[in-house]
């Protein structure tokens, strides 16, 4: 047993030895190999753009349950209105729905329409990536390389012809070039949710700062915006067909008061029972008219309240600050990188291709045979 465990030990540092040996023998290949990765991976340090970070962390309040919920959930009800998830309830708006939101074509949107200022001749988020775009020197390096193929096609294709589709309520169409937009959106813009301690931070990345920071700031403000919206919609349905409601019962009111008021006038010095009777039923119908009114006016001061107590208050934790510093990239890393790239991949490839040789002669000699 001695003996045979001598042998395997002998064999595998014999193996080792060789190997060694092997890397040895082409060490100028792979010092050579070394140098020419390492001078790729400087220049792709070298043109690889400075990239600025910019974010935001805020936190959502929520307000508390309102003493007259009842009341107004059955008032809604009866507007076809339902406030079961908006009124009476302290309970949050789920984390994930903010990086829905995020998401959406909506919000990407109103991001994309949003205002930059400090840019020059470039005054929206969309004039800026126009702009990038079109002028990006690795773009027009792809357009002719990869995508010359497909400019060829073209040339030769017969030009489609342009069909404008039909709108449709609810459904959105966007076109290919906001698409694109939209996807690079979702690659600056990024969320994260801290569920434990309920705070929201937006991340915006850019090559210039001015955008980095004008992105994040405008993104917080959208996000907002919309989970407000959310938030809120039941009570401000219900106040829209309460405002409705206080019009139209004040009017009747109001017609209610002048018929009284002119019939006492064309009546002065009567005292009929018909007289009687008739101002009696008037102000029958204005006591009526007053006290729906009232009832109404109360309801509407109570869904006022509801609507401030609905909408969240944010509190921002970390404001928007404008970097000076890039975050990216972090070039002394990218040509480690490729440095190290370059000795694996050619000490592999010395290692592997005795073995590879071999086998091909194999081959070559059993089809031979």
């Amino acid at each position: 047993m001695e003996a045979s465990n001598n042998n395997s030990q002998a064999e595998d540092q014999i193996d080792i030895i060789e190997l060694l040996s092997k890397v040895l023998n082409r060490k100028k290949f792979i010092l050579k190999s070394i140098v020419v990765f390492g001078m790729i991976g400087l220049l792709v340090a070298v043109f690889t753009p400075n990239q600025y970070t910019a974010s935001s962390l805020f936190t959502p309040n929520y307000g508390g349950e309102s003493s007259g919920g009842s009341g107004l959930k059955g008032l809604a009800s009866l507007a076809g209105i339902n406030l079961s998830s908006s009124m009476g309830s302290t309970k949050e708006i789920s984390p994930l729905l903010y990086g829905k939101i995020l998401e959406s074509t909506t919000f990407k949107k109103q991001l994309l329409e949003a205002p930059l200022k400090n840019l020059g001749t470039v005054t929206t988020l969309r004039a800026y990536f126009e702009n990038n775009t079109s002028s990006s020197v690795l773009s027009r390096m792809k357009a002719y390389t990869i995508g010359l193929p497909g400019k060829i096609i073209r040339v030769f294709k017969e030009e489609p012809k342009v069909v404008i589709p039909e709108t449709i309520i609810g459904i959105t169409t966007v076109s290919k070039k906001d698409m694109k937009f939209y996807k690079i959106i979702g690659e600056i813009l990024t969320i994260s949710i801290n569920d434990l301690d309920g705070f929201i931070k937006l991340t915006a990345k850019s090559e210039d700062p001015q955008v980095a920071a004008q992105v994040a700031k405008h993104g917080e403000l959208i996000l907002q915006h919309q989970i407000i919206e959310i938030k809120t919609k039941s009570s401000l349905e219900l106040l829209s067909y309460l405002e409705e409601q206080y019009a139209d019962k004040k009017a009747i009111l109001n017609k209610a008061q002048d018929r009284l008021s002119n019939f006492k006038d064309r009546n002065l010095n009567i005292s009929r029972s018909t007289f009687s009777n008739v101002q009696t039923r008037l102000q029958a119908e204005l006591q009526v008219a007053s006290s729906v009114f009232e009832n109404v006016v109360t309801q509407l001061e109570q869904v006022k309240l509801q609507v401030t107590k609905d909408t969240p208050v944010f509190s921002i934790v970390k404001p928007v600050v404008l970097p000076n510093k890039k975050s990216e990239p972090k070039r002394s890393v990218i040509v480690f990188i490729w440095l190290f790239l370059g000795a694996v991949l050619s000490i592999c490839f010395v290692l592997v291709k005795a073995s590879i040789q071999n086998i091909l002669k194999e081959l070559n000699s059993k089809s031979n045979n």
